[in-house]
């Protein structure tokens, strides 16, 4: 079938000629605001210098409307499949023991790459299930080194009143590791000490296997996806008391120190020039645990549907290949990845469900000026009926919410007889409601969600794999 993001927005573009394909290295932060880096205006400013982040945006393509989903899980299923969440049963995270995960029947990005003759390596926070079929190593990594959960889900049994026998069953609370193939190896315990060092763990693993495929004559995919900025900020001790922002602040600059780590890899051992690495973010910051928690110009935070929860930072660097020191503000998403990661690696993409992601490989390397998108989607909770109402659209401009909650423990907010219709161009808070002066923005609104709701009746849904009709708890 036709990639359904293609089919459903329509953009003409001149193509350029291919470039040779690269080692892929995709970073991304837990709950990092929209404004910490100092590239996007915080950094120093908020108390915390970025300045690899910030180089990274000097030497490449700096996003300034990459979207995310609203939540963790949600957000990697979208990336590792190019799927809405919706579609893959992930549209809310999944609490530890939950024995679910990322079904099989799902084509990782992973495993389009490795198909596709690269080596595939995955060290950070995984939060796609803790069955055995559904672990990095079952999915398409060759190997990896890190965790299953989100942060704090580490913390637990150091918390008043913890129970186990209250756990829905049994959470793997460690270090772990795998090969292709393998069962999971425990490699340390973790607890609200320990977490303070996986990041440091997890990035030394990725300089290692950078440096050790470096003579490779095969390209290499790197997942690295961090724990940092999530809470609790945890301090290690060789930052404690870097920034002037407290926990978080130190956090988001041992980070930054770990984006350098990477790319210092890549220039001593000669091949940046043959790697694209992205930088990012899995949603924007969890408000409720302020000031352990990122910042953002935006409305909202994780678990809603406004720019604060969505909005994130987005760098694409490839010395070289991408122009540098530029940035644009055109539409891109998390599902985009998959598509454009599969078209530089020369990887076959599924044709017999449907694919949300576009290849935009053709817009990062500057052979056309606008992104092949037009509009990004969102659902809330773990509803997965085909007729289910998105919470919110982006098109064009215009951001339209159906349904949406003020915070990620609610209240949700009804927006009457018409959906609620932003111009985020002009109102990127999100405050001033223009709906009643601008029915084509709902009527395009409402033709997405048929177009939508067709699809779906045609490739059903996989049922949710959180809690029926409850959202998760943590992100």
């Amino acid at each position: 079938m036709r990639n359904i993001g293609s089919s459903l927005q329509e953009v003409v573009s001149e193509d350029v000629a291919p470039a040779p394909r690269p080692n892929i290295i995709l970073m991304m932060a837990d709950n990092m605001g929209y404004m910490d880096p100092g590239c996007y205006g915080g950094g120093a400013v908020l108390g915390a210098p970025t300045p690899r982040m910030d180089q990274m945006a000097r030497e490449g393509l700096k996003l300034t409307s990459f979207y995310s989903e609203s939540q963790c899980s949600p957000t990697r299923s979208a990336l590792m499949t190019g799927r809405l969440p919706i579609r893959t049963g992930y549209n809310s995270a999944t609490p530890p023991g939950i024995m679910a995960g990322l079904s099989p029947n799902e084509t990782t990005i992973a495993e389009v790459l490795s198909d596709a003759g690269y080596k595939t390596a995955m060290f950070g926070k995984w939060h796609l299930g803790d069955i055995n079929e559904s672990e990095p190593q079952n999915m398409g990594f060759d190997e990896w080194f890190g965790v299953l959960y989100h942060l704090n889900a580490y913390t637990q049994e150091s918390r008043i009143g913890y129970d186990p026998d209250a756990e829905l069953g049994k959470p793997i609370y460690a270090l772990v590791e795998a090969r292709r193939g393998e069962n999971l190896t425990l490699v340390s315990p973790l607890n609200l000490t320990a977490v303070a060092f996986i990041d440091e763990q997890c990035v030394k693993r990725a300089v290692a296997y950078i440096q050790n495929q470096s003579d490779s004559t095969e390209p290499f995919f790197i997942y690295l996806p961090f724990t940092r900025t999530h809470f609790p900020s945890v301090q290690n001790p060789k930052w404690a008391g870097r920034s002037s922002r407290g926990p978080y602040g130190d956090g988001l600059m041992e980070l930054d120190s770990y984006v350098g780590e990477v790319l210092d890899a890549l220039q001593e051992k000669g091949i940046a020039n043959n790697t694209i690495v992205v930088m990012t973010s899995d949603n924007g910051p969890t408000l409720d645990q302020w000031p352990d928690s990122g910042f953002s110009p935006f409305r909202g935070g994780i678990g809603t549907a406004y720019e604060g929860a969505v909005r994130v930072p987005c760098i694409f660097w490839w010395p070289g290949k991408i122009e540098a020191g530029k940035t644009s503000n055109e539409i891109m998403c998390a599902a985009d990845l998959f598509s454009t990661f599969a078209s530089l690696g020369g990887g076959a993409i599924p044709d017999d469900r449907p694919i949300d992601g576009i290849d935009q490989s053709n817009f990062l390397l500057g052979g056309q000026n606008n992104s092949n998108r037009e509009w990004v989607v969102w659902y809330l909770g773990s509803e997965s009926a085909a007729t289910t109402m998105p919470a919110a659209i982006r098109w064009h401009q215009f951001k339209i919410h159906f349904k949406t909650y003020d915070s990620f423990q609610g209240p949700a907010s009804e927006y009457g007889q018409i959906p609620a219709v932003y111009n985020i161009e002009m109102d990127p808070r999100e405050e001033h409601n223009i709906a009643g002066e601008h029915d084509f923005v709902v009527n395009a609104g409402i033709k997405i969600y048929r177009g939508l709701v067709a699809s779906m009746r045609q490739y059903p849904n996989t049922p949710s794999r959180a809690f029926p009709n409850v959202a998760a708890t943590a992100g």
